[in-house]
Formats: C-alpha cells, structure tokens, sequence
C-alpha cells in the first residue's frame, strides 16, 4: 500500500493504533531479548582474550580523551553507565548513528521505492569514522573494558516526517520496507568486515521505532536551528535540488515530528544502555542529543569524538 493511500485512510489507521502500539512493544521487546543472547555469546566467546583485568578510573580516561566537546555534560554519568552495563552483560555498548546515503532524486522517477538504497557500495559520513572507532574499542580493551559495538541505521526518517507532507509521491510500502532489509543486511556485512563479530547493525525500520506519541520538549532557539536546516535542505543547493517546497507552517510540523521520532529513539537507546558516540555536524550536537530526550527519555550517555577543535566555538 502506497504512504498516499495510507493518509486517505487515516480514521482507519487511528483505530488501529492501539493494535499497533501492542506490535511494537512486541517487537522491541523480541530485539531486547535478541540482544541478550547475542551479548551472551560474545562474552562467552571473547572471555579468554580479555586478559586485564578492567581499570575503570583508565576506561574513564580513554573516553574522555576521545571527548572533544568541552564540559560535555554527561560525563558525571558514563562512569554509571559502565557499571550498570557490566553488571548486566559484562561489556560495554557503544552506540552509533548512521544515516544512510538516500537517492533523493529517486522520489521524482517512476520507481520512488528506490530513494532507500538496497546495497552498501559507501559508508558514506561514517567511512570517516571508522578509523577512530576501532582505535577506541582497542584502547578500551587495554584498559580492561570489552566493548560490543551496535550501529543504529537511521533508515525511517523520510517516512516519518517527510513523505507524509508529500502529496505528489507514491511509494509502494512493502517494496520500501524490503529495501530497508537489504540495505540492513549489506550494512551489516560490511561492517563485519570492519569490526568483526561483536558488531551488531540495528534498522529502526524494522524494529518499527516510529514517531514518539508524546508531546516533544523544544527549545525556540534549537527549533530556528532545524528550520535553518530544513531551508537548506529542500534548497537548490540542498539534497532535494529545490524541487519540493513546503509552507514554514508545514515546516514547522517537520520538525516537530522529527523531534517526536527522535524521542523515540531515546527510549530505544535506553533499552539498549551503553554509550552514544554522537556524529552529527557543526552547531547541533548537544542539540541533537537533546532530540533524544525531548519525550521524556533519558537516553544514554554521550561523547563526541569527531568534533574539530576549530568547531568547537560553534556549539
């Protein structure tokens, strides 16, 4: 069924949402217990090699040295989140972001669908982050501390805060959603190749992370800062090449449901634990840490390993 169709069916969608709230709790809690079992078997399997014995105050101060935000504010808690991590697993999740590398022009062909990518031939922003990752896993196992390392694929944004405001596209559900699989898939072996098999590659698509049904806590100054973004974004020089416009109005309820799936992927963090290794762009860090808890989440602990030294001034 195409997102268009769906929005003429709203009333019967809004019937249906308690029947949908029950499937994703279903499938969330189905990804917890998946998680479980796979950090079992990485424990069982790396228990051998880990051959220090952890030195936290030396995990503590590995993560802070790749800290480049100054008084990052959730530094009190990482020391927490450690421990809580290691009492339940034995390791420590480090979490991060990775927006695909969507065809945008796809969305004015005959074939929408393919706007998501099926195959992996770039890690696009995150190739350049790959490097730092692995040294980080390396000195955390130095240091004693055994890291699991979970990739969160930001694949459902257009869905949730873009398409429902375009009423000139028509994209098949089913052939989308089987995209996202197949990137998913090719993400993840890739990433083995990378990072070995304590890796885990998460779609937020398919674990039916959807906007946040709470009402999204913004501040007015980092409201202008997503509108700024979304100017840019549907611009000439902006990855829609100008080609779609919208109302500030419309605009507006962009963002506010960007913040409301944002928020919804706070809680998914919390269920997760761990540490989020942030990776947006200059200006918005805390401000996109803050999206993952503007419904109420407190997230998980970040750090932020790639900001430049001369970008700093811009938070």
């Amino acid at each position: 069924m195409s997102y268009k169709k769906q929005r003429l069916k709203k009333s019967r969608l809004g019937r249906l949402k308690y029947r949908l709230g029950q499937v994703k709790y279903a499938l969330l809690k189905r990804a917890a217990v998946l998680l479980q079992k796979i950090s079992r078997l990485f424990q069982i399997r790396f228990q051998k090699e880990r051959v220090l014995m952890l030195n936290l105050p030396k995990a503590l101060e590995v993560l802070s040295r790749y800290d480049r935000l100054t008084d990052n504010p959730d530094i009190s808690k990482i020391s927490e989140a450690i421990s809580a991590q290691l009492n339940k697993e034995g390791l420590l999740r480090l979490c991060v972001f990775i927006c695909p590398k969507f065809n945008t022009q796809a969305l004015f062909s005959p074939k929408p669908e393919n706007y998501m990518p099926a195959t992996v031939n770039t890690l696009g922003l995150f190739e350049d982050r790959v490097a730092k990752v692995i040294a980080l896993r390396k000195d955390l196992l130095r240091s004693g501390l055994l890291t699991e390392l979970n990739l969160i694929l930001g694949d459902n944004d257009a869905e949730e805060y873009i398409f429902p405001f375009m009423n000139s596209i028509d994209v098949h559900r089913n052939q989308y959603r089987e995209r996202q699989s197949m990137y998913r898939r090719a993400f993840e072996e890739r990433c083995r190749d990378l990072f070995g098999k304590n890796c885990v590659v998460w779609s937020l698509a398919e674990l039916a992370v959807t906007k946040d049904q709470s009402k999204p806590n913004i501040y007015s100054e980092a409201l202008s800062k997503e509108l700024k973004f979304f100017d840019w974004l549907f611009s000439v020089d902006g990855p829609y090449k100008g080609k779609i416009n919208f109302s500030r109005n419309t605009l507006v309820q962009m963002a506010i449901q960007k913040y409301q799936l944002y928020g919804a992927q706070g809680k998914f963090l919390e269920m997760l634990g761990g540490i989020l290794l942030q990776t947006e762009g200059p200006g918005v860090w805390l401000e996109r840490t803050q999206m993952l808890r503007c419904t109420g989440s407190p997230a998980i602990p970040a750090i932020y390993p790639w900001i430049r030294q001369e970008e700093i001034a811009d938070l």
